[in-house]
C-alpha cells in the first residue's frame, strides 16, 4: 500500500482530479451567474413593452416571439461583453453617455422641481425667449395683373372704399385669399403673400385704404386697422412654454454640473504633444 501511495501516477491522477473538480465547481458558478434569467419582473417588463407597442393582449405565439427576441439579444449581448466587443465602440459609448445624461436629468427633476417664483424669475430673466413678434390687423382687396384697365380699376376702387364702400362681391376671397387678416405676424403674412409684403405694410399709414401693394398674386388695396409692435407675452398666457424652457435649461445646467464633478472624480491627462496648449489649458488637467 505504501509503495502504491508513492506512485507518481497516483499523484498525477489526484492532482488532475483536484484541478478538474475546482474547474467544474467554479465554471458551474460562473455559468449560473451568467445565466439568462426571466423572472416575473423581467417578464412583466417585456410584456408591458409589447402591449404598449401593439395595444392589445399577446397570444402564445406573440409571447414566444418577444421572448425569443429578448433571449437572442441577451445571448449576443453577454457574449459581446465577454469578448470585450464594447471596448472603444463609439456607438456603445455614445448610448451609455446619453443614458447617464438622462439619469442626471431625472435627478434634477426630482431634486429641484420649479416653484411659481422660479418660473416667473426665469421669465423675466429671459425676455427674449418670450417676445411676441409684431402683428398686423388689415383687410386686402386683390387685383390680378392681367385685368383690363388695372390702374383705373385700382383708383376707382380705392376711392369708393375710402368713401365707405364695401368690398365688391367679386373681390371677396379672390383666389381663396382671405380679405381680413387679424393679429398676423410678419412671418405668417410673408408666407401667405410672398416676398416682403409685411415690410410693405409696416411702412403704410393706418385706418385708410392705400395701395397698390405688390405680392405674388398681383396688386392689393390695403386697409390697416392696427399695428402692434413686438412685446413680451403675458406670463400666464405662456406659462407652459416658460416651464418647458425652464426645465430644458435646468437639465443643461445639471448635466454640466454632473459632468464637471465626474471629470474631477476621474481626472484628465492629455499626453499628446499634438494638442495645442491653448486647448489643453481649457481643461482641468491633473
Amino acid at each position: 500500500m505504501k509503495k502504491f501511495l508513492k506512485e507518481p501516477l497516483l499523484h498525477f491522477m489526484l492532482l488532475g482530479a483536484m484541478i478538474f473538480g475546482y474547474y467544474y465547481l467554479t465554471n458551474e458558478a460562473e455559468e449560473s451567474e451568467a445565466a439568462i434569467v426571466i423572472d416575473d419582473a423581467e417578464y412583466d417588463y417585456l410584456l408591458s413593452l409589447w402591449k404598449n407597442q401593439w395595444q392589445r393582449e399577446p397570444n402564445e405565439d406573440d409571447i414566444k416571439a418577444f421572448l425569443d427576441q429578448y433571449i437572442r439579444q441577451e445571448v449576443f449581448y453577454k457574449e459581446a461583453l465577454a469578448l470585450s466587443l464594447d471596448h472603444n465602440d463609439i456607438i456603445v459609448k455614445r448610448r451609455l453617455a446619453q443614458k447617464m445624461e438622462a439619469v442626471s436629468n431625472d435627478l434634477n427633476a426630482m431634486i429641484k422641481p420649479p416653484t411659481e417664483g422660479d418660473l416667473h424669475a426665469f421669465y423675466l430673466a429671459n425676455q427674449a425667449l418670450f417676445q411676441l413678434p409684431p402683428s398686423f390687423t388689415f383687410q386686402q382687396v386683390l387685383f390680378l395683373n392681367n385685368e383690363q384697365n388695372l390702374a383705373e380699376q385700382l383708383a376707382i376702387s380705392k376711392n369708393a372704399l375710402n368713401n365707405g364702400g364695401e368690398i365688391p362681391a367679386n373681390r371677396k376671397q379672390k383666389l381663396s385669399l382671405p380679405n381680413l387678416w387679424e393679429n398676423s405676424s410678419p412671418a405668417e403674412i410673408n408666407n401667405a403673400f410672398g416676398g416682403d409684403f409685411a415690410q410693405a405694410l409696416d411702412s403704410l399709414p393706418i385706418t385708410q385704404w392705400v395701395g397698390p401693394v405688390l405680392s405674388g398674386f398681383g396688386q392689393h388695396l390695403v386697409y390697416i386697422s392696427k399695428k402692434d409692435s413686438s412685446k413680451m407675452a403675458n406670463f400666464e398666457d405662456v406659462k407652459p412654454y416658460v416651464l418647458n424652457e425652464y426645465e430644458y435649461q435646468s437639465e443643461l445646467e445639471t448635466q454640466e454640473q454632473v459632468y464637471l464633478e465626474l471629470l474631477d472624480k476621474y481626472g484628465l491627462k492629455i499626453t499628446s504633444g499634438k494638442v495645442p496648449n491653448s486647448v489643453k489649458d481649457s481643461y482641468r488637467i491633473q
